[in-house]
C-alpha cells in the first residue's frame, strides 16, 4: 500500500526532527517525516533510488543497515520533478506542491 495521500488529514504532526515535522497516527509507527516532499519511514526500504535520481539533493540517509531511510532534508529545495516518487518501490514517498510555489 502506497503512502497515505491524505495523511495530514488522519494524523497529527507528533514532533519535529529539525526542521522537518514527524507526522504519526495512534498504531505506533515510524512515521511519515516531511511535509511537501514526505517519506512514509514504515514504507522505506532504504534502497536509494530517491536519492540518486533527485536533482536537488533533498535526500540524507537516516540511520544504520537495515533500519536506513532516506530522509528529506532539504525539502525546500525540491524541484517538483517527481522523479522520487516515480522510482521508489514502495510509493513510500509523496511530493506536494505548495501553494505558494508557481512553476
Amino acid at each position: 500500500m502506497p503512502i497515505d495521500p491524505d495523511f495530514q488529514a488522519h494524523r497529527h504532526p507528533e514532533e519535529s526532527y529539525g526542521n522537518l515535522k514527524v507526522w504519526r497516527d495512534n498504531k505506533g509507527t515510524l512515521g511519515i517525516y516531511g511535509t511537501s516532499v514526505t517519506v512514509d519511514f514504515d514504507l522505506c526500504v532504504g534502497d536509494g533510488a530517491c536519492i540518486d535520481v533527485c536533482p536537488a539533493d533533498v535526500f540524507e540517509w537516516h540511520g544504520e543497515g537495515a533500519e536506513r531511510k532516506a530522509m528529506p532534508e532539504r525539502e525546500r529545495d525540491c524541484t517538483y520533478c517527481f522523479g522520487c516518487e516515480a522510482v521508489c518501490p514502495k510509493f513510500a514517498i509523496r511530493v506536494t506542491i505548495p501553494l505558494q510555489v508557481k512553476r
